[in-house]
């Protein structure tokens, strides 16, 4: 029997999911016995469109040094500019609801194994603490993975008239325009792998905090109140008065290192309770 073109496209679906599935590690996987349970149904997900994500990168990073020979074409991102001004917190209030549902539902996955006292029967399983751990994280940032995946988009197109005219008020795109345009692209990269690395910290401070207060109305404080002191951190940082080697540091660099200095400490504070709970 022939295959419909619907048919078709649901098998090339299926096909994208189980490979971007086998890419990551085995803890983080829908498949995982963990996040299978933690997901229940909501486990077929549609996944973020990463080509595409890459591609716009790509493309808009050669029209930004295209922009050296030929400056006639920023002109260009003018008219965007303030379309995307005015989206843009529609994105970030969009973007900070999602980081709290996951911050939330990793907290109270944690606390409900600790509630019902089943931490144990999960431990008795064939996966390390730091897996489980992994895991409940993994699983509250597949429940917004389609929302993620659309704001992802949304900031991949919107994203480079802001940094346009937030790094040409800085420094003057005829006086620095290496240093502008590397900015813009490097802006723009952040701006991706930010939404790609925060949902995942959220998660494992939200498992963390569960694991310390053990109940989720305080561990959900607890994760909002260390959420919001990170994003005041990484954003008012920008706003200091720094030469540009040192604020590409502070743009660029800080916002991709400290998450992972977070998520590590999540995961050994969470682990070491864990263990003595």
């Amino acid at each position: 029997m022939e295959r419909t073109a619907s048919d078709i496209q649901i098998v090339r679906l299926i096909q994208r999911n189980r490979e971007i599935d086998s890419g990551l590690p085995r803890w983080a996987r829908r498949t995982n016995p963990i996040v299978r349970r933690q997901l229940g149904v909501a486990w077929r997900t549609m996944l973020p469109e990463t080509r595409f994500l890459w591609q716009a990168f790509v493309v808009q990073s050669i029209l930004i040094l295209l922009t050296i020979p030929f400056p006639f074409l920023m002109d260009l991102t003018v008219p965007t500019i303030t379309a995307s001004i005015l989206l843009m917190p529609l994105v970030i209030y969009l973007y900070g609801r999602a980081l709290l549902l996951i911050g939330m539902a990793a907290t109270q996955s944690i606390t409900d194994e600790l509630k019902n006292d089943t931490l144990n029967i999960l431990r008795a399983t064939p996966f390390s603490l730091n897996e489980i751990i992994g895991s409940k994280a993994a699983a509250a940032v597949w429940r917004q993975v389609e929302d993620l995946g659309l704001l992802l988009v949304a900031a991949a197109l919107m994203s480079t008239p802001v940094l346009i005219s937030y790094y040409a008020g800085m420094w003057s795109l005829d006086e620095h325009p290496l240093v502008t345009r590397s900015a813009v692209i490097l802006g723009l990269a952040v701006s991706i792998l930010r939404m790609m690395i925060e949902p995942m910290m959220v998660a494992l401070v939200g498992v963390a905090m569960g694991a310390t207060f053990k109940t989720r109305a305080a561990g959900v404080v607890a994760m909002i109140i260390c959420g919001g002191f990170y994003f005041l951190l990484v954003n008012l940082s920008r706003f200091i008065p720094v030469e540009w080697p040192l604020k590409f540091l502070l743009d660029f660099a800080l916002p991709i290192v400290l998450p992972f200095v977070v998520m590590g400490g999540a995961l050994w504070l969470a682990r070491y309770l864990l263990e003595r709970s």
